[in-house]
Parts: C-alpha cells; structure tokens; sequence
C-alpha cells in the first residue's frame, strides 16, 4: 500500500519543474568518481523519506518539503565533496525562490534540513544533529541504509569512495553503527530489527579478521624512540622535519609534508616538508577546506589514495606550482583530543608498489606523536607569548595614558587661544584670522588622531570584536583609506599605488573595522617610508579567497621588530622623539595600530602575516573569502 503511494507521490513531483530538472541535473554531473554519493543515493534516500514520513502520517506540504531536501542534499557534490552542504542548501534556496511557490519559513526550512546532513564534531565523534522536526526524518533516510540488507553493499561502495583500508573501515563501522540512534518512530519501526542483525554480522567480520596492519619490529622501534628524538632540541619544527625524513624513508616514498592549521582555521601551511619540493612550497598556504589533506583534517579520518588524479577531493594546483606528479598518498590527522585539529601528516608516491594498512597505521602511529610535540611546543609558545604580552601591557599602561594626556594638552591649549582670539575681535586683519583657522583646523586634526588611537586601544585589548558581515568591494576600501592621507601624501612626495583589479571584486568582512586595518597598515607605511619613498595597496583572488597587501620601500624591520610590533601595546622604537600624532618619517607612534589589526582580523578568522627585512622595506598581508 505504502508502495503505491510513494509511486504516487512521485509521479506527482516529476511533474513540478523544480524536482525533475534537479534530478536530471544530479543524473548527468555527478562526477562519475562519486560510486556511494551517485545519483542512485538522491533517488534512494528521497524514497526512504517518503516511506518515513508517509508511514509517521507526514502532511502532504511537509512530505514535499521532506522531497525537496532530500533532492537538493547531495547537489554540492558536483562542485565540491567538502562544501557539499552549503552548496546544496544555497541551490535549493535559489530554486524555490525562481519557483515562486514556497514561502520564506518553508524555504528556511528545506535549507536548514540539507545543512543538517553535514557531520558534526562531537564528543562521541562525528554526528548528524537534525535541527528542525522534518530534518530528523531526512537524517533516518540518508542513514537508511544501516538496516537494510544492501548495508554491505553501500557500505564497500562508501569505502572504495572514500579510499579507506577495509579492515579500518569496518571498525569505524561498527563503532558507528553502535552509537546510532534513528529519529523517527517509522525508521525505528521498520530498521531496527535489521541494524542490529548488520551490527553482529559486522562484528564477527572484524573479528575473523587477521590484523594484516601488523607494524614491523624496525618501524616499532622507530616509533619507541621518537617521543626521545622529538625531545631532543628546543626548535621543534627541525626535529619534526627530521622525525618527517625519517618517516618517508622506511616508506621507501618520495615526498612527506606535515601541514598545520593556522590561527582562525582558515587556512593550512607547509610546515614541513621532506622531498623534491621542499624549497619552493615551505611556507606557502591554502584553504583549509581543499584536497584530500582538508579532507582528512575535517573528517579526522585516515586514508590511502592509490589514484590521486582520479579522487575528486585531490587539489591538483599544488602539483602544478611544484612541478611534482602525486600518484598516491597515505594521509592520516594530527590530533591529541577529540576536538583538536593540528593539521595532517601526508606521505606520497611510495617507490615500490602501493601503500598498505600497515603504512597506514605506521604513519597514524607517527601522527599521535607528533601531535603531541608540536601542541606542547604551542601551548608552551602561546603561554610565553601572553606572559611577556601582558607584563609589557602593564609597564606600558601609565606610560600610554599620561602620553596621551599630555598629547591632548597642546591643540587643546591652541583651540581655546584661538577661540578667544576670534571673539574677542582683536584680529583686525584676513592674515592673522588665517592663520589662526590653520591653527585650530590642525589642532582639530590632532585631536582626531588621538581619538583613534584610543580606538585602537580599546581594540587592542579587546579579546572578542563584533563583525559586521557584509560584501566589501577591495577596490572601495582601498580608495576609501587612501584618501584620507591624501595631504600627508602629497607633502612627504610619496608615490602611493592602488593595483586591484575589477575582477579582484568583494571580499566578506566589516568595511569599518576593514578600513580601520588598512589606515593603520597604511599609517605605519607612511611613518617608515622616506619621503619620496613608495607605498603599494594590492588585492588578489586565490582559491575562493581574496588577499590584501599593504607594501612599502621603507626601513624594514628585524624579526624581533615583527614579532614584537605585532603584541599587544607595543611601538617600533628607533625614531626621534615627536608627537605621536605626526606622520613625519620615523616617527613614533603609540604601536596600537599593529595590534589592532590582529585583533580585527582575528575576529574574521584570519591573520595578519608580515614580511620583512632591515632596509628593504615591509609587507603586510592577509586574506579574506570571497564574497
């Protein structure tokens, strides 16, 4: 009966252009690599939901809305496995506002549930979390299978897509399938029986099996004295790379490169690296969310790519930048706690024949440990760090305060003067009345100066910043900061150069807290360049993610200058002694304007990264995503 009503049903949704233009879309470009995410999944999971909710006595609008969800849930494959989500759940939005026949809480609603499909980190590991009633009924369908008799089936199909060793895989199977829970009182009553018989027939598979990922006794002993070579040296990334050196080489491999997650979560670095390719990429970023090695990062997960170029998550720019052909790889996180994510270790082209479980769990083994070095190095860095900060912060506080009191004492001294110079009428004459404005007019401007230092101040105290999202035009901002040190400029003959072009377009962030960024970057290019020197506002695309630079021909710092301007309440010393409201080369300021900007930036999720040395000049950057 139930058969026929789901038949029914459908007929009814071919019907409607949204459903069945979606379905043709899904049937055609789904990447033909996808063998468990392929279009037989949407038509399976849609007909699951619709036995669900039929079942459950659904009404007919949600058990449309339940269809529509279940259509668009898996559209983002086609773009990108790792922004599967927000891609399908913005499709969907699109396509039911053309449609014009949803309102906005039913549009809210089919986004909210495709959203909810997304794993997330939990305390027992990764987890659908349904937020809305309709959603759990989704979630029951997309996870159907657990206790039907194709569990097997879909299960290998998963595996080969995911490039999980077999014996890996089941294990992580049957801890998943012990935690699950269905939703809904219909998958309950019609999947239970079958889930737990898959679960003791899973058991018994895992263990029957012989545990083909036995570690070598040399590989033991290698991982029995690392804890002693990871301790050995107070530089932890060169006794990392060593340990790395190590590793490729009783993997008979080509290349090793431990990634690590920069502050803000957005993107990764070439910490270290071991191969052919080391020179030319350490150092060098990507977004977090891409190739197989963000795969592993946000699924926490292990895995073996024997065919690199044919796995839909492979990010092939890198290849091309280094000049390097990846053929397969073992990647596995770097991780000490559940929630923690470090980065990832990854080891490529192994010389003689294909990577085994046993590389696979040797590599995951070396993982733990390094893991565990480089948090410690980070906390021990991090706590050093905000202790000379905050020690610094205190000595300088009275400083800071009787500096600015004694700044605000001159123009306001000048103001009054000339205020009553004006009234008073004693200035008969147009050249003393002039001169006089000019006066007031820089004692005004004086004041205002200070007025944002105390702003950069609070910002560089303040631990959390409100953002004010928005899409930024680069080519605005820039033109929006510049024109404000249009007088300065001028006066000091410096050569200051916008380079953004159209296609650079709009970036997501607060344009006020943006522009506060770029006036102080650019304040502090001013202050260290000669006059006549040369300053250079650039914005770029990369990868989704739109970078700001801020360059000059100045005096350069030392990496302690850099690493120190960019603490908390610190200035660049070496000037003569000026108004901290001057803009005069080499002039002193309050050093608020570096902090701010990592506060601000932080607050995106970024930061500010510098480049420097002693007489050559500087360059600020950071990056933001892409509107």
């Amino acid at each position: 009966m139930i058969e026929d009503d789901i038949t029914h049903i459908r007929a009814e949704l071919d019907k409607k252009p949204i459903f069945r233009e979606t379905l043709a879309m899904l049937a055609e470009k789904l990447p033909k690599e996808l063998s468990y995410h392929a279009y037989a999944h949407t038509e399976d999971v849609l007909h699951e939901a619709l036995r669900f909710a039929l079942t459950d006595q659904l009404s007919s609008r949600e058990i449309e809305l339940l269809a529509l969800a279940a259509t668009f849930h898996d559209l983002g494959f086609i773009k990108s496995p790792v922004l599967n989500e927000p891609i399908g759940a913005a499709a969907a939005r699109d396509a039911m506002t053309k449609d014009g026949s949803y309102t906005d809480e039913e549009i809210a609603l089919v986004e909210r549930m495709i959203l909810d499909t997304a794993l997330v980190d939990t305390g027992q590991g990764p987890r659908q979390i349904p937020s809305t009633d309709l959603s759990r009924y989704l979630l029951d369908a997309d996870l159907s299978n657990f206790g039907r008799d194709d569990f097997f089936d879909k299960g290998e199909l998963q595996r080969k897509e995911l490039g999980v060793d077999q014996d890996i895989f089941r294990r992580n199977s049957v801890s998943l399938l012990n935690s699950h829970r269905w939703l809904t009182n219909a998958a309950r009553s019609l999947r239970q029986k079958k889930k737990e018989q898959n679960l003791v027939l899973l058991k018994s598979m895992v263990k029957s099996q012989k545990d083909s990922a036995t570690i070598s006794f040399d590989r033991l002993g290698f991982l029995a004295k690392l804890p002693i070579l990871l301790n050995s040296g107070l530089d932890t990334q060169k006794v990392i790379k060593v340990a790395l050196g190590e590793l490729k080489g009783r993997l008979n491999a080509q290349a090793a490169t431990i990634f690590l997650v920069d502050e803000g979560g957005e993107t990764l670095s070439f910490w270290a690296l071991q191969g052919p390719d080391n020179v030319r990429l350490a150092g060098r970023k990507i977004p977090s969310h891409v190739g197989i090695v963000g795969w592993v990062i946000q699924n926490q997960d292990a895995i073996i790519v024997h065919d690199a170029a044919s796995d839909p998550r492979f990010f092939s720019q890198i290849d091309k930048e280094a000049g390097f052909l990846t053929k397969s790889m073992v990647c596995a996180p770097l991780s000490v706690r559940e929630e923690s994510k470090i980065g990832a270790v990854q080891v490529l082209n192994k010389n003689d024949g294909k990577f085994t479980p046993e590389d696979l769990e040797f590599v995951v083994q070396f993982s733990h440990q390094v893991a565990l070095a480089i948090e410690n190095a980070q906390l021990y860095e991090a706590v050093t760090k905000r202790s000379e900060q905050l020690e610094m912060a205190d000595s300088r506080k009275n400083e800071l305060m009787a500096l600015l009191a004694a700044e605000f004492k001159d123009p306001v001294s000048i103001i009054g003067s000339s205020a009553a110079l004006l009234g008073s009428g004693a200035l008969n004459d147009g050249l003393g009345v002039e001169e006089t404005c000019h006066s007031l007019t820089a004692s005004v401007q004086r004041i205002s100066k200070l007025i944002s230092d105390f702003r950069n101040l609070a910002l560089a105290t303040e631990k959390n910043v409100h953002i004010d999202r928005s899409c930024c035009m680069v080519q605005q901002l820039f033109r929006h900061v510049v024109e404000d040190f249009e007088a300065v400029i001028t006066q000091r003959r410096l050569n200051v150069s916008i380079d953004c072009p159209s296609t650079v377009g709009a970036c997501e962030g607060d344009f006020n807290l943006l522009s506060t960024v770029l006036s102080n970057l650019v304040t502090n290019a001013i202050r260290f360049t000669p006059n006549g020197g040369n300053i250079h506002l650039k914005g770029s695309r990369f990868d989704g993610f739109v970078i700001i630079e801020v360059s000059d021909s100045g005096v350069g710092m030392t990496k302690q200058e850099m690493s120190d301007g960019l603490g908390a309440l610190h200035a660049i010393k070496g000037g003569p002694e000026r108004h901290v409201t001057s803009y005069d080369y080499n002039s002193r300021g309050l050093g608020l304007g570096l902090p701010a900007c990592r506060t601000i930036l932080h607050g995106h999720g970024t930061i500010l990264e510098v480049k420097s040395s002693k007489g050559e000049g500087t360059s600020f950057s950071f990056s933001l995503p892409a509107a």
